[in-house]
C-alpha cells in the first residue's frame, strides 16, 4: 500500500480533466484492490464506486464522494500557422495561465499558454483581464497540417506541474482540488471498518455534477459526506471576514454554500463532535462555490448532506497548496464519521 503522500503525489500528476479521468480511475482502482474488504466497480457515467463492508450493518446508509476530474482545457481549432484554440474545462481564472507549461493530447505533447505580445497590447487593455479566446497554445508548429499530425480537435490539455514539498509541512501540485479528497478517502478505504459504507470517486464536478447525482441515485445513501479542497482566502491584504477558511486550522464543515443548504443536525453534530475529540475544525464563512452536494442531495429521495473539506490556496490554477496538518486533521474526521454517522 502507497502512503497518503505517495498517492497524493502520483494524483496529482495523474492526467483527467472533465469526461476524461480514466488514468485516474485506473490509479485509484488498482490501489484499492490491496485494500481489505473492499469491492470496486465502475459505473456507465465512469465514477469508481467502492463498497466497503464492516464489521456491522449501518443504521444508516453512508456514502462518501470525492471528485476525479481537474480543471483543463479542450483543443477546439488549430489555425494555419499551427496554434491551438481551446476552451476551458472548468472554471479557470485567464489571469494565471498565460506563459504557462501545459500538456497536450494522450501522447502529453508540450505546449505553451501563449497571448498577444505586451508591445502591441493597448493601453485600455491592461485594465481587463485577458479573455480565454484571445489566447493559444503553441506546441512549436509551423503549420496546421504539422500540427494536424500531433493533435486532434477535441484533444484535453492540462497544466504542466511538478508536486514539491515546501515550507513548513505544505505542498504544491496541480489538481489538488480534488485530488486530495481522493487521497483521503483512500486513507479511510484501507482501514478495517466498523460499519459499511460506500466510498464514490465521481467524475465532471467541474463542469456540473452529473457523475455525483448518478453515484448517489445508485447507492441511495441516508447521509452523504462530499470531501472536497475549497479555497482559502487567507492572503495578504484581505479582511478577515473574506478569509473564506484558513489554512492549518483544520478541516472546514460547511452550513451553506451556492449549492446547498446542508443538514444543520448534522452540521452541529459534526462540531461538537470535533470538540469532544479534540479534532481542529473551522466553518467556511461566506456563501462562495458549490461541490458535488448539491447534486447528491437532491437525488431520489433526498439525501442529508454533509461537507468535509480541506482549506487549499490557489486552486483551478497551476499550483494549487494544502497544509498536510490540515489533511491528517480532515482524515481523522472522516474516520470518525464513518462510524458515527452511520448510527445517528
Amino acid at each position: 500500500m502507497k502512503t497518503f503522500l505517495e498517492n497524493l503525489k502520483a494524483l496529482s500528476l495523474a492526467r483527467g480533466t472533465s469526461g476524461d479521468e480514466g488514468a485516474v480511475r485506473k490509479m485509484i482502482y488498482e490501489e484499492v484492490l490491496s485494500y481489505p474488504d473492499c469491492i470496486a466497480k465502475t459505473d456507465n457515467a465512469g465514477n469508481l464506486i467502492v463498497s466497503k463492508k464492516g464489521k456491522n450493518e449501518p443504521k444508516n446508509k453512508l456514502m462518501f464522494s470525492a471528485h476525479m476530474d481537474e480543471v483543463g482545457f479542450i483543443i477546439t481549432h488549430i489555425d494555419e500557422n499551427g496554434f491551438l484554440k481551446f476552451g476551458n474545462i472548468g472554471g479557470i481564472d485567464s489571469r494565471v495561465i498565460v506563459g504557462k507549461r501545459v500538456l497536450v493530447g494522450e501522447n502529453a505533447l508540450p505546449g505553451l499558454l501563449g497571448s498577444k505580445a505586451i508591445h502591441l497590447v493597448k493601453k485600455e487593455e491592461f485594465d481587463n483581464p485577458t479573455k480565454t479566446d484571445s489566447l493559444y497554445i503553441d506546441i512549436g508548429a509551423d503549420s496546421r497540417e504539422e500540427a494536424e499530425k500531433l493533435v486532434k480537435l477535441g484533444d484535453r490539455a492540462v497544466f504542466d506541474s511538478d508536486f514539491e514539498e515546501f515550507g513548513s509541512g505544505c505542498v504544491m501540485g496541480k489538481a489538488l482540488d480534488d485530488r486530495a479528497g481522493c487521497a483521503m478517502l483512500m486513507e479511510l478505504l484501507k482501514e478495517e471498518a466498523e460499519y459499511d459504507f460506500t466510498a464514490c470517486f465521481t467524475v465532471k464536478e467541474e463542469i456540473g455534477g452529473n457523475g455525483a447525482s448518478s453515484a448517489a441515485f445508485t447507492v441511495e445513501p441516508d447521509i452523504a459526506v462530499v470531501v472536497e479542497a475549497t479555497s482559502a482566502g487567507d492572503f495578504p491584504s484581505v479582511p478577515g471576514e473574506k478569509f473564506i477558511c484558513k489554512q492549518g486550522e483544520g478541516p472546514v464543515v460547511s452550513f451553506r454554500d451556492n449549492g446547498t443548504l446542508y443538514d444543520m443536525e448534522l452540521y452541529h453534530y459534526i462540531m461538537e463532535l470535533c470538540e469532544k475529540e479534540n479534532i481542529p475544525v473551522q466553518t467556511k464563512h461566506g456563501i462562495c462555490g458549490f461541490n458535488d452536494a448539491k447534486f447528491i442531495h437532491q437525488s431520489r429521495g433526498g439525501v442529508r448532506p454533509v461537507a468535509v473539506s480541506l482549506p487549499a490556496r490557489y486552486i483551478h490554477s497551476p499550483y494549487a497548496s494544502i497544509r498536510l496538518c490540515d489533511a491528517e486533521n480532515s482524515i481523522a474526521l472522516i474516520r470518525l464519521l464513518s462510524k458515527r454517522l452511520c448510527e445517528v
